[in-house]
């Protein structure tokens, strides 16, 4: 099994929408049995997919109030993707630590995968962290064999990835099996400033993946209708974009279990 975590500390760059639709792309047309782990209390992939962290979610494993991993995994409307859901309670966990009211809860999500690992549950855990180093962000770092940094091309963006492979050093000392995946081009499109930006992402020495997924307002009609972009618009740019995307993960080596 092999786990990943999509993280950039700067918000709207794509996570969620990667996170998702990598999700179905590798259990549709990779026949990966992939369990999604919403780490982000703004719980949109947890929306996204149908599931109602009501329910029992990753805030009841945080406050070990299930005691397996099992009891809180949902099934989804397509086959081999599973949800661990979250809402705005995983907030309370950055209150709580703040206040000395709990205790280092880092590992949480690396024993939730190794007891997944054990079980020979799924194959892929795709972890869609939130734009900050939270509790729940370092406890999905912590348990992360990888992470995609999906990055827009701007200042902005550029900054928070580099801020997130800076903490790649710190995160090592909890987790030293955490390597950068790549980085992931997102909401490109055809002009100057963006062909001049991508050139010089790509000269910084650092794995950047040779796909860039194409901006589009099919990914934003997609999110609507809670829909994955190759089911809502299969022929669109952006839905192209992500199956390539995703074949070249796996050509590169990105599953631990075979197609």
């Amino acid at each position: 099994m092999k786990t990943i975590a999509i993280m950039n500390v700067k918000g709207g760059v794509g996570k969620t929408m990667t996170t998702c639709n990598m999700a179905h792309i590798l259990a549709e047309t990779y026949h990966q049995r992939v369990l999604l782990i919403d780490a982000d209390p703004q719980g949109n992939a947890t929306k996204f997919f149908g599931v109602n962290a009501g329910d029992g979610g990753l805030t009841e494993l945080f406050h070990g109030l299930s005691s397996c991993y099992d009891e809180v995994v949902q099934k989804t409307d397509y086959d081999n993707v599973s949800v661990i859901g979250c809402d705005s309670s995983l907030f309370n966990l950055d209150l709580e630590q703040a206040d000395g009211h709990c205790g280092d809860r880092r590992r949480v999500i690396k024993d939730v995968c190794d007891a997944i690992a054990e079980d020979d549950a799924y194959d892929i855990v795709l972890i869609d962290c939130p734009p900050s180093f939270t509790v729940g962000a370092i406890s999905a770092l912590g348990a992360a064999d990888s992470v995609i940094v999906p990055v827009k091309l701007d200042a902005f963006s550029f900054d928070g990835m580099e801020f997130l492979l800076d903490q790649l050093a710190a995160v090592h000392k909890i987790n030293g099996q955490a390597r950068l995946e790549g980085v992931l081009v997102t909401l490109w499109h055809n002009c100057g400033c963006n062909v001049q930006a991508e050139a010089e992402l790509r000269s910084r020495g650092i794995r950047v993946f040779d796909t860039h997924i194409r901006r589009s307002d099919k990914a934003d009609e997609s999110t609507w209708y809670c829909s994955p972009i190759c089911v809502y618009s299969q022929y669109s740019a952006v839905a192209k974009d992500y199956r390539a995307f995703v074949a070249e993960f796996v050509r590169e080596g990105g599953l631990n279990h075979g197609v």
